[in-house]
């Protein structure tokens, strides 16, 4: 289940955040959310089921209304399967049908997977 990350999210997603290799200092932090208060910078979490925690971060850049790159997609460690990645991404393809996800040089490799998987499913 993925949602618009709140306010009130906002020291699990640092915490989920801070699993990142580059954002282990609370400045990188602070700036990398500053960077997500923009217009076209969305940060969302993901829940497996509406009552559990919050296991994972989806941050995406709306490029134009066709076009959504993939920033981030981080799990926490007791959630990282591949299962969990690619229903993130579904999720977030179900919120916006219309648009295309790519990814940068740290998620193109699982997005290409993903949509391998996703069109096998469909065909």
């Amino acid at each position: 289940m993925l949602i618009v990350a709140r306010q009130d999210d906002e020291k699990t997603v640092m915490g989920i955040l801070s699993l990142l290799p580059g954002l282990k200092e609370i400045s990188h932090l602070k700036t990398e959310l500053d960077l997500y208060q923009g217009d076209d910078r969305h940060l969302y979490v993901w829940q497996e089921t509406p009552q559990s925690q919050i296991q994972g971060v989806l941050g995406v850049q709306v490029i134009n209304p066709n076009l959504v790159l993939v920033r981030h997609i981080i799990l926490t460690p007791g959630a990282r399967t591949r299962k969990h990645y690619y229903q993130m991404l579904s999720d977030y393809q179900e919120m916006a049908p219309q648009v295309f996800l790519m990814g940068g040089l740290d998620t193109q490799k699982l997005i290409s997977q993903w949509r391998a998987k996703a069109s096998k499913r469909q065909a």
